[in-house]
Order: C-alpha cells, then structure tokens, then sequence
C-alpha cells in the first residue's frame, strides 16, 4: 500500500469516527483553530500606545461572555483601536466564549505588532484595527478552505450547490426580528444518498441588503476555492458560507455545557488571496 493510499484511508477512518461521535454525542464541539490574517501594511511599536490599548480592547472583547456578539473600542488619545468578535450561528454562549477567550490569547502571539489583524476558529472570529469597520462590508483578505475529496460530476454538483447556497443567503440576510443573521440547510440528492449541509452568516451590524451583497460574493468565491469539492468553506472579515457532507453545525439547539477538545483540522486545504 503506497503512502498515498495510506493517507487518504486514515482520512477517511478520521472522517468516520468524527461522525459517529457526533451522532452519539450531539452536544460535544470540538474547537478548531482555522486560520488567521496579519495586515502587514502598518505596525506599531512594542511598548506603545496602540499595544496598550490593544490589550485593553482584547481583555474587553474576552470578559463579555453574555452575548454571542460585541464590538468595542478603546483610546488613550493617541490611535483607536476597533475590535469584535462573532461566534457561529448555532454556537451556545459557554462555547461561544471559551473560543473567544482563546481567540484574544492566540492573535496577539500570530501578529505581535499589526495594527490590523483578523483570526477564525470553527465556533467563532475575532479582529480588530487602528481603522473604523463597524457596520462596514469588508470582503478582503478573504480566505478559502477545502476538503481534500472531490464529487464525480463537479459542474452538476456546483450548479445545483450554488441554488441551495443562495437561498441560504436569502433566508440569512432577512432574518425575522431580533434573529441572528445566520441560516443554515440540509438537503438531500444533491449526490445519490448523501445529504449536503449549508450554512451562511454575517455580521449583525449589517444591512440586510449589505449582508446579501456580501455573501453572494462569498459564494461567488467558492469556485475560487472549492470547485468540485465535497467541502469548503469562505469567509470574510464580514461574512462567510459554507458547506460539508457531514453535518458541522448543530441541527438542534446547543446544550447549555459542551465539551470542548482543541484538535487539528483534518483532510482540508486552505489559502488566502488579500
């Protein structure tokens, strides 16, 4: 057995047993790092202002464990520093926050002295900036992610995908009063017996016509990325879609106590374009 083969078996024996742990235990989430961004266009000194005050913004961003939302600033009368965070549509407020807790306690490490920098796990993303982006649609840097696997028949595939990706958007960006900016689908056929999972998100700040402009980039984007794919994902600093084979968001809603395992993200491709 070449080693080829032995990867892609070992890939697959992973796959099987993330599944059935997730039927047996519904209400577990696993905490997976993504990816994050540096803005390398300007930085700031160590022992400034800006890293003070970037400090105070994370330490703000990491106490508010009450909502799955918040932005905030903070200024010592020199630079402003902006900051939010947003966890995943169907994420419980426990899980919401650990993720946001990691998130503020790994960026500053990845990008020591950028005035600009963007960080995504699976339950939530966080950013901030020396610029104002608060109800702002922001697509760039954008980054793409993809499962290893490809469908049999990729232009049917992608066809029928982007169909049930844009009516996800539509139903994210006119949610019903006081809901989430989120949706998320299961449908059947797509593939003969297998089910594809949907998801599609913004940021609540925005417009209900600013978050459909934005998602339908990002799902213009999954040519980009994930042409063909049996899995990918978009995102952008205010929005992002998604979607599997295998159900990656809770189908029902979370329990009030997840456990959480920090683990490796398995089988998937990733890249980023600014």
């Amino acid at each position: 057995m070449t080693t080829s083969m032995v990867m892609a078996s070992s890939h697959k024996i992973f796959l099987l047993f993330f599944f059935i742990t997730f039927l047996l235990f519904p209400n577990t989430q696993a905490q997976y790092y993504v990816s994050h961004i540096c803005y390398s266009n300007q930085t700031f000194a160590a022992n400034s202002t800006f890293q003070s005050d970037r400090t105070k913004l994370l330490s703000s961003l990491a106490s508010n464990n009450a909502i799955d939302f918040y932005n905030a600033i903070v200024s010592s009368g020199g630079d402003t520093v902006y900051g939010l965070f947003m966890c995943r549509g169907d994420v419980n407020l426990t899980t919401c926050h650990q993720c946001v807790v990691v998130a503020t306690q790994r960026l500053p490490s990845d990008c020591p002295v950028s005035k600009e920098a963007i960080i995504w796990y699976e339950e939530c993303f966080l950013r901030y900036s020396d610029r104002s982006f608060f109800s702002t649609i922001d697509t760039r840097p954008r980054y793409g992610l993809r499962n290893i696997d490809n469908v049999s028949n990729p232009a049917s595939f992608m066809r029928t995908l982007y169909d049930i990706m844009n009516k996800t958007a539509d139903e994210a960006a006119k949610p019903a009063v006081g809901e989430k900016k989120y949706a998320s689908t299961a449908r059947g056929e797509i593939v003969p017996f297998r089910t594809v999972f949907c998801l599609a998100q913004c940021t609540p700040n925005l417009s209900p016509s600013d978050c459909r402009w934005c998602l339908s980039g990002a799902i213009g984007d999954l040519n980009w990325c994930c042409n063909g794919s049996e899995g990918g994902r978009v995102l952008y600093p205010s929005c992002n879609v998604r979607y599997e084979f295998y159900p990656f968001y809770l189908l029902e809603a979370p329990a009030p106590t997840p456990t959480l395992a920090i683990v490796p993200l398995p089988g998937s491709q990733g890249k980023a374009l600014t």
